[in-house]
């Protein structure tokens, strides 16, 4: 108890003083004496936010969304680091590892913020939510003592990866400039902070070894004098004696350990006393002592009593196993009502069941098609399009005239894509069956697959019949070691038969 109030008292000590920097020079001003100036680690942690930290939230800002919200979740949490840097500026460093955790604990619970903005993200919102997730570890480089800078590199190449795919996904789209900032100024955060490191905590961060302000040392109990002398309590209340026609009641009976005549020895006589008294019976009668047992006479055995073998032996009933009662049918997701509208450059087709005569038109070059959850459909698509995004849909078909970025199978089972014009790439990625119709504009089509199976590529035959020729695509592949190229080298099954 003493340990955790010594503790808490330390914890409240810290945060007052924290206050009293902000409010006397806490922004990196000059304060009324020494001891409340800020250190100068703190002072470039501020630069550090004003030349990397502000371009990435005003970055964020433009694309507004998710992205916006996650940014402002950041700030906070390099606000929350300031804080613990200018403790840490103040204080040496504590024994009690638990002190760290809950001085850093305002910082642990924003970054678990950051990722509840995955439940409210849009689908053209993923690569960006997953990469500012990925890369907000960065600032738990207070906990790692020897290698706070390889922490923050290692942070870096994890958001990397899904900052690459937001350069990939947006360059051809109507944003893609300002992308493309968010994710320059998004990776410089890093190397700010990497630099900001090596220049003041390369080894860990920097307590004060001087340790400015000592832990508050426990209070006495109330019990101790100054003077060293014991203190006793005051008396128990005496209880007043019952009136004249109140019966006065019972103490209760004592312990057992009370009544015994000698308190703390073990009376082996009494433990003793019933088996001696059963051997002494046993003794006394001899050989008599089976006299009164009871006696098995002849029409009592079933050899010698043909009554008792006329009847049939009990039968032998096996336990029963265990029987468990079925689970109830999970329940269904509600059903969710059909979509077919433009919102923006962006049209939404989701939910649509058994519909074979969805028709967009009146399209642009600039717009994009993203269908969701459709099963049993058909759309036909006339006019060229940016691209084409199918996410969770099942036997679902598509044909289009012409599309400038390319077509994207995403978590599909049974999906007809038919080109009847250009048509750059198809990416299917997650999906089981996939049969992509080329025509002879887009002959040159690259199909890139991943996680898939059984995929099938048409292409129109040279007679002009109007019949396809279907080619499977490749899901078995080899790996080995190439010494002229010195690298490992994957070829598919096709090239190995």
């Amino acid at each position: 108890m003493a340990a955790n109030a010594d503790l808490a008292n330390l914890i409240t000590r810290l945060e007052t003083i924290v206050k009293r920097l902000e409010e006397t020079g806490g922004s990196g001003g000059s304060g009324s004496g020494d001891s409340e100036s800020v250190a100068r680690y703190v002072e470039e942690f501020d630069t550090f936010v004003t030349d990397y930290v502000e371009p990435y939230l005003a970055a964020s800002a433009v694309l507004g969304g998710s992205v916006d919200g996650q940014a402002k979740c950041l700030k906070s949490i390099v606000d929350e680091q300031r804080k613990f840097l200018i403790i840490a500026s103040k204080c040496s460093a504590p024994k009690d590892a638990s002190v760290i955790m809950k001085l850093a604990a305002g910082m642990s619970g924003n970054m678990g913020k950051m990722e509840d903005f995955k439940k409210k993200m849009k689908n053209d919102e993923r690569s960006h939510v997953s990469a500012a997730c990925e890369g907000v570890v960065v600032f738990s480089w207070i906990g790692y003592p020897k290698t706070p800078m390889k922490h923050v590199e290692e942070s870096k190449e994890s958001a990397k990866f899904y900052t690459n795919k937001v350069l990939t996904s947006t360059k051809n789209g109507d944003k893609a400039t300002e992308h493309k900032n968010w994710v320059t100024s998004y990776l410089n955060v890093f190397d700010g902070l990497h630099a900001y490191i090596k220049d003041h905590h390369r080894t860990g961060l920097s307590w004060n070894a001087k340790n400015l302000h000592k832990p508050p040392v426990a209070p006495k109990p109330e019990h101790l004098k100054s003077d060293g002398a014991l203190s006793l309590p005051p008396p128990p209340p005496i209880t007043p004696p019952p009136a004249e026609n109140e019966c006065p009641t019972l103490p209760p009976p004592p312990p057992q350990f009370l009544m015994d005549p000698q308190p703390g020895v073990l009376d082996l006589s009494r433990a003793d006393a019933a088996p001696k008294a059963l051997f002494a019976e046993i003794n006394s009668k001899g050989l008599g002592i089976t006299g009164g047992l009871k006696k098995v006479t002849n029409d009592m055995k079933t050899h010698k009593n043909p009554d008792l073998r006329q009847h049939a032996p009990v039968p032998f009933k096996a336990k029963q196993p265990p029987t468990f009662k079925p689970m109830g049918k999970p329940k269904a997701a509600p059903k969710m009502p059909p979509k077919l509208v433009l919102e923006g450059k962006k049209w939404i087709v989701e939910y649509q069941e058994n519909q074979n005569n969805l028709v967009i038109d009146n399209t642009e070059m600039k717009q994009t098609i993203y269908i969701y959850k459709c099963t049993k459909s058909a759309l036909i698509v006339k006019g060229k399009i940016n691209s084409i995004v199918l996410d969770s849909c099942k036997k679902m078909g598509v044909a289009f005239e012409s599309v400038v970025s390319g077509v994207e199978i995403i978590n599909s089972d049974s999906i007809q894509v038919q080109a009847q014009g250009t048509m750059p790439n198809v990416s299917i990625d997650k999906t089981d069956g996939c049969l992509v119709y080329l025509s002879k504009e887009c002959l040159d089509c690259q199909i890139v697959s991943a996680k898939s199976s059984e995929m099938n590529v048409a292409r129109p035959k040279d007679d002009d019949s109007g019949d396809f020729d279907e080619y499977p695509i490749s899901e078995q592949f080899r790996t080995f070691w190439d010494e002229k190229k010195k690298t490992f080298v994957s070829e598919s099954a096709e090239q190995m038969g």
